[in-house]
């Protein structure tokens, strides 16, 4: 691999030593500066275990919780732990109707997961690999377990894509409604919906103002997801971007006669007027979709997304050439400015 490592063997009772652990990380640091890749192991050694392993220290008994407690002491950005299979299952790998969980919610999982026998290549198996995951997860860790058979494996976790199964602490966020079914969603809605009937107005006015302060909080994980969903955004302008030009596109070609052929081809409208919803989002695919198409455009947006629909309208009209002008698209920022548009429709059509 053309790599330089370092073997580091260590016993549960070093980890009772702070100034163990902090010189702990002051070494792999060190290590690390020096392109040198620190490998740990328990000193099997001088280790005073019997079989069979437990975990009478309370610190570490395998290399799952040891990899485990390495990426809490170390501050590490991601823990991937490598099995024999593909990821954590629903039921045993060996059974046809498991299924790979992609995602691990331990409010859902916890208790749906049957494990099968412990791995022929170690103590804990893969009930010690979740334990050590969801340990490293809610510290702040994400975690993730898939095969150490593929050669790339490491490699595609780095690059985000989805193999394995990932632990993280914020993962009861992102569950999809198809995962909780949307009958369950309706019936538990409707549940909670009596429950919030029968409070007064007061209490309902504490939750409004709960969620207010929940907002302000949370702040920076908005903006994190915010960020992921621009991303997107940016992507998908690019993909229309590389589609085939609409423009002069023959929809129907019909011979009127010999030698007279009429055609049917797409063109531009001239200047379309969308009004949409409070959606950031909308406005940059109408603009995308305005320009691929050849046509100018006024848009007005909903007043709780004033600021964002400003911005975004800024940085795309900045972006449009000036032979063309930045003019080609108008935002229309007032509900009083309304009556004046629908006056000149016809003009703007003409």
């Amino acid at each position: 691999l053309d790599v330089t490592s370092s073997q580091y063997l260590v016993t549960d009772t070093e980890f009772r030593d702070t100034s163990f652990r902090k010189q702990l990380s002051e070494t792999v640091k060190s290590l690390l500066s020096l392109k040198v890749i620190p490998i740990f192991n328990e000193n099997d050694a001088v280790s005073t275990r019997r079989a069979p392993y437990e975990d009478s220290s309370g610190i570490f008994w395998d290399n799952d919780s040891l990899a485990g407690l390495l990426a809490m002491e170390l501050k590490a950005d991601l823990l991937v732990m490598l099995s024999d299979v593909e990821g954590l299952y629903s039921g045993p790998p060996s059974d046809p109707n498991s299924k790979l969980i992609h995602t691990y919610i331990k409010e859902k999982h916890q208790c749906e997961i049957t494990f099968g026998d412990k791995s022929r290549l170690g103590r804990g198996g893969m009930t010690a690999k979740v334990n050590a995951a969801v340990c490293a997860a809610y510290a702040g860790i994400p975690s993730v377990i898939t095969s150490g058979y593929a050669t790339d494996s490491i490699i595609k976790v780095l690059q985000g894509k989805c193999v394995g199964t990932l632990f993280h602490r914020d993962a009861h966020l992102w569950t999809l409604v198809k995962e909780l079914g949307v009958r369950e969603m309706a019936v538990t809605a409707r549940k909670c919906s009596r429950q919030l009937q029968a409070m007064n107005s007061e209490d309902r006015r504490k939750i409004l103002l709960d969620i207010a302060d929940a907002l302000e909080a949370n702040e920076s994980l908005i903006k994190i997801e915010n960020e992921a969903d621009i991303s997107g955004l940016a992507k998908s302008i690019r993909v229309l971007a590389d589609m085939e030009d609409p423009i002069a596109q023959v929809l129907k070609r019909t011979e009127l006669a010999d030698g007279l052929i009429l055609e049917k081809t797409s063109s531009p409208l001239g200047v379309l007027l969308v009004i949409f919803e409070s959606r950031p989002d909308a406005l940059v695919q109408i603009a995308s979709l305005a320009i691929r198409s050849g046509n100018g455009l006024l848009l007005k947006g909903g007043k709780e997304a004033k600021r964002s629909n400003a911005i975004l309208h800024k940085v795309i009209t900045s972006a449009i050439p000036e032979n063309i002008g930045e003019k080609l698209i108008g935002l229309v920022t007032s509900r009083e400015e309304i009556p004046d548009l629908l006056k000149v429709i016809c003009m703007i059509l003409s």
